[in-house]
């Protein structure tokens, strides 16, 4: 059956590119992060999710309901795993099992348009629809919560959520406006040595605070430890999929070759933090978070434990408002 199924969605795919079949759907029109347009059918009950950011925004948008299946890497993070407790698991984010897709019935797919699956021709000849909404980068994240909001007649509410986070986002921009000094700051990701560069979700968030990215560079990429060392950063900021071992990625860190000599460890300027913060729609807690390592002597109404608080009051959330950072800010 897998032998027919793939000789068959072979064939589609050839008359697709061909122009005999057309790849045209009835329905709403959604702007994707990257300018591009999806139609997908109205009313879309049954949708997988790739991208755990947008899926977020569905949470919020009281939708998660709607979700049927998520990826490997959804499944595997417990916060996100529980909005979604009726979803099957369709295989990896960047590469899902598109006959399970059409055996479930998949109304649409939510993917990364900056990071787009690997089999996505095989996505696009089975005729389902993807949506492309990123929902990392504050660039974009007004955007792209409102075009969510659209997907599934939810704009009002998606404008109150947009409406929030400009908020506490223009609130950290303004305060950060008022320090005197700026600092030097390393962002590495979950993996060692992997510096988030200018263009990242997190890249993005020290030039709002008026940060100094030491990585100047676009996108993830791997650094050597000299370089870090030599850049001797001022502040050191660890993304983290858990705290469950804080205490000893903390350990692993500070004792880094040449690392006794970066100010940010001798000044005690490490932490760790939530890696699903610093992405999505709670990036302006994270943000929050941002500011208050770099600028504590600056006063701020905010703490990020209250911005998720206000979160799931707002709007019916049930996010964890407690370890956000290693150590608490």
């Amino acid at each position: 059956m897998k032998k027919l199924f793939w000789a068959v969605l072979a064939v589609v795919l050839m008359l697709t590119t061909a122009g005999c079949v057309s790849p045209d759907i009835e329905g709403m029109e959604i702007t994707n992060t990257d300018g591009t347009k999806t139609v997908i059918p109205e009313g879309a009950e049954r949708i997988v999710l790739l991208n755990s950011n947008a899926g977020e925004i569905l949470y919020l948008l009281g939708e998660a309901d709607r979700v049927v299946g998520i990826s490997q890497s959804i499944a595997n993070n417990a916060e996100q795993a529980k909005m979604y407790p009726n979803a099957q698991i369709v295989g990896a984010w960047n590469e899902p099992d598109v006959e399970y897709l059409i055996s479930m019935g998949a109304d649409v797919v939510l993917a990364y348009a900056n990071a787009k699956p690997k089999n996505a021709e095989v996505l696009a000849a089975s005729r389902i629809p993807v949506v492309y909404v990123d929902c990392t980068k504050p660039e974009t994240m007004v955007s792209d919560i409102k075009e969510m909001g659209k997907l599934v007649g939810k704009e009002a509410l998606a404008a109150e959520i947009a409406d929030f986070y400009t908020e506490v986002m223009d609130e950290v921009h303004a305060a950060s406006m008022l320090a005197s000094t700026h600092h030097t700051i390393y962002a590495e990701s979950y993996t060692a040595w992997y510096g988030q560069g200018t263009d990242t979700g997190m890249g993005q968030m020290i030039s709002w605070t008026f940060g100094q990215n030491i990585m100047q560079d676009a996108g993830a990429k791997k650094l050597s430890d000299e370089w870090v060392v030599t850049a001797n950063p001022e502040i050191i900021v660890k993304l983290v999929n858990t705290m469950d071992n804080a205490e000893e990625v903390m350990q692993e860190i500070e004792s880094r070759r040449g690392f006794d000599r970066v100010s940010a460890v001798e000044d005690g300027k490490v932490w760790l933090i939530r890696n699903d913060l610093t992405y999505g729609p709670r990036a302006c807690a994270a943000a929050v978070a941002l500011f208050e390592m770099q600028y504590p002597g600056i006063k701020f109404d905010r703490t990020p434990e209250g911005v998720l608080a206000e979160f799931n009051e707002r709007f019916g959330t049930k996010f964890e408002t407690e370890n956000i950072t290693y150590p608490a800010l």
